[in-house]
């Protein structure tokens, strides 16, 4: 039996495919003008993380500037971070994160759910057109 339908429609089908694909797994392209962040929050544990797990589920808070030090006396400083929020993003366990941000310096800060009292964070600088892996590490050794 001969098929009725033309061949130039798989090709049809199968870019809608990709298209469609490509979309469901994120882009890695940055938009024009802005630089993409991507990655993950490091489990918190002296240990190591737990087997199978490479990354900790989450908050992910993005925050416009840079982070400087307060002396508060004694040979001791604390961190200083900048207050203006540019982003956020929930992500689950083994789950990455993405941003697509304005060139310039930030802050990404991450908060386990309770009962959990730590917030690690890592500083990075976002170039127009590029795509960073930037993973916020463990903190809690």
């Amino acid at each position: 039996m001969v098929s009725s339908r033309p061949m130039r429609s798989r090709p049809v089908l199968l870019s809608l495919f990709l298209v469609v694909s490509a979309s469901a797994c994120g882009s890695t392209n940055p938009p024009p003008g802005e630089g993409l962040v991507v990655g993950g929050i490091i489990p918190c544990a002296a240990l190591g993380p737990p087997p199978g797990v490479q990354y900790a589920a989450g908050t992910v808070t993005v925050l416009e500037g840079e982070m400087t030090w307060r002396s508060i006396g004694a040979g001791s400083s604390v961190a200083v971070f900048p207050t203006t929020v540019r982003a956020q993003e929930q992500v689950s366990t083994n789950s990455s994160y993405q941003f697509a941000l304005a060139p310039g310096e930030y802050v990404l800060q991450a908060h386990f759910p309770p009962p959990a009292n730590v917030t690690p964070f890592v500083s990075i600088t976002v170039e127009s057109g590029t795509t960073k892996h930037v993973d916020i590490p463990n903190m809690c050794m």
